[in-house]
């Protein structure tokens, strides 16, 4: 009877064992999701920041826009950002902002990296990649394109976005040199930066917004004023534009007047008497890329009245 017993304890207890959770399989379930963590990481998953709007432009257009996980300010134009977790500051910005959102890699656009950031950056593991300001050089562009493309593993999309870019850019020229091929003077002009709490400046002409200015038909009337600076009401008057293009936030109003116009001379010029103050959406001014076409061809619309943009080039 006794033995009975103990084969029947010892059966329940098999049973019991048999059927309880396995703690082996729960450690081993718990490496497998660890394994997949690392093993995302070894296949080149990125978690992007991108400093720079014409930069961030380019990543959207080459199909990253779910890789971004933080953007610098200026690129409030770019919709399919609109979510993405914007880094404050501009040259003052930390590190610590940046790494708390977990970046794998860092875009940046040269006098936007602040010294002593990027090497932060790069011993937290951030792989940095830094693109030249280069001021007034629109070749700069498809450059910019090919390398972003390089780093996301998209070179044959670079490739495309950049021969859909380079004819853009001809057709843009083009309309311009034809609608200006018979004129001597031409339109007058210059960018003043206001608003927003930041002191009035005008755009020298060593600017990407001056060559803008050139390429839609304009003449550039800071020809002598390097990067932003203040301008004098001597040398406002001197310089006479004829139109003035403004960002969103000169439009804002003080003392009556759009505050671009409360600028020492800024009344006193043709364009202040005529009140011909352009403006263009944000995205067209903050550098040369992507949207420079379009920005050539809305302000020659602007600075042109017979500027056609549907004429055919060739009558």
């Amino acid at each position: 009877m006794k033995s009975n017993y103990l084969v029947v304890f010892a059966f329940l207890f098999m049973l019991l064992v048999a059927c309880s959770p396995q703690a082996p399989e729960k450690t081993h379930s718990r490496k497998a999701q660890n394994n997949g963590v690392s093993d995302s990481k070894q296949k080149g998953q990125q978690r992007i920041i991108v400093i720079g709007s014409t930069l961030a432009e380019i990543v959207v257009a080459l199909g990253a826009t779910d890789r971004v996980v933080g953007v610098g300010a200026g690129t409030e134009h770019i919709r399919e950002l609109e979510n993405v977790p914007v880094i404050p500051g501009y040259r003052n910005t930390s590190s610590e902002n940046m790494l708390a959102l977990a970046p794998t890699v860092a875009l940046f656009a040269g006098r936007q990296a602040a010294p002593g950031l990027v090497d932060q950056l790069e011993l937290s593991g951030v792989k940095v990649h830094l693109f030249a300001d280069d001021a007034r050089n629109i070749e700069a562009v498809p450059e910019n394109i090919e390398r972003v493309g390089a780093i996301l593993g998209t070179q044959n999309r670079a490739t495309k976005l950049n021969e859909h870019f380079k004819q853009e850019l001809h057709y843009a020229l083009a309309k311009v040199e034809k609608v200006t091929a018979k004129i001597t003077n031409k339109p007058k002009g210059l960018f003043i930066l206001s608003g927003g709490g930041r002191p009035t400046l005008v755009a020298g002409g060593n600017t990407d917004i001056a060559l803008i200015i050139e390429m839609a038909g304009g003449l550039n009337m800071t020809r002598d004023i390097q990067h932003f600076k203040p301008m004098s009401q001597e040398k406002m008057l001197e310089a006479a534009p004829e139109f003035i293009l403004i960002n969103k936030e000169g439009k804002q109003i003080s003392g009556g007047l759009p505050v671009a116009l409360t600028a020492p001379g800024v009344q006193l010029t043709p364009a202040g008497k005529n009140q011909n103050i352009i403006t263009l959406p944000s995205g067209y001014l903050v550098g040369l890329g992507l949207s420079t076409p379009k920005a050539i061809l809305a302000l020659a619309r602007q600075i042109y009245p017979n500027f056609d943009v549907n004429a055919a080039l060739v009558e």
